[in-house]
């Protein structure tokens, strides 16, 4: 579903942070990206999100090939991959709802579909009493419980998440990788970026590790 081929980034002419990166993701695959920091994980994140083109390299994402897409037909083919920031980018003058919402609303869903799902989703993650609410008024930890519901209500063919449970209590954060989990039997591929070891051993799945912006087995 996601190939990447000997792939090389640079930012404005200076040496490469990703180097000969060659990586192929299954549809229905979850891995874990591993690394210390600077090694790389964000922009490999960054290129896989379609938010960085690659400085040499291919990219096929979905039968396409990113590269030679037009702006217009990139963007488009962003709306089928959720991600979950770690520095939640919701948008502050929007309601907790409308945040939630946004991703359907983009996608054209129809009024009445976007209000049950949002609702279904937030109280699920014990957010149903904040729909009115705005960023600013809720904790670290709710923000990132609505960022991720943001990312998958359109349950899209690819999740990327930047450590996900990183502001969430043990039982949330077991939660929330249950649902990542039944997104994924439901054939979302998953790549997510996490120093949480015990997370690691107790939902089992592949791990990407990068050293000095090289995947290393």
């Amino acid at each position: 579903m996601i190939k990447l081929s000997h792939i090389g980034l640079r930012y404005d002419g200076g040496p490469e942070v990703l180097t000969d990166i060659s990586l192929t993701l299954e549809q229905g695959s979850f891995h874990y990206l591993s690394g210390e920091s600077g090694s790389g994980k964000t922009s490999l994140m960054r290129l896989l999100s379609i938010a960085k083109l690659p400085s040499r390299g291919d990219v096929t994402m979905f039968g396409e090939d990113v590269i030679s897409l037009t702006r217009i037909n990139r963007a488009h083919l962003r709306q089928q991959i959720g991600v979950i920031f770690q520095d939640f980018r919701l948008l502050s003058h929007l309601s907790l709802y409308d945040n939630i919402a946004l991703p359907l609303r983009l996608s054209n869903h129809p009024e009445h579909k976007i209000k049950s799902a949002v609702k279904d989703i937030a109280n699920w993650i014990g957010l149903g009493d904040y729909l009115k609410t705005k960023p600013l008024f809720l904790s670290g930890g709710q923000q990132q419980r609505a960022a991720i519901a943001r990312a998958v209500i359109t349950k899209p063919k690819f999740l990327l998440a930047d450590e996900p449970t990183g502001n969430l209590d043990d039982d949330m954060g077991q939660k929330i990788m249950v649902l990542f989990e039944e997104l994924n039997k439901s054939g979302t591929s998953v790549v997510l970026a996490t120093h949480n070891k015990i997370l690691m051993k107790t939902f089992k799945h592949p791990v990407l590790t990068l050293k000095n912006g090289e995947l290393v087995k």
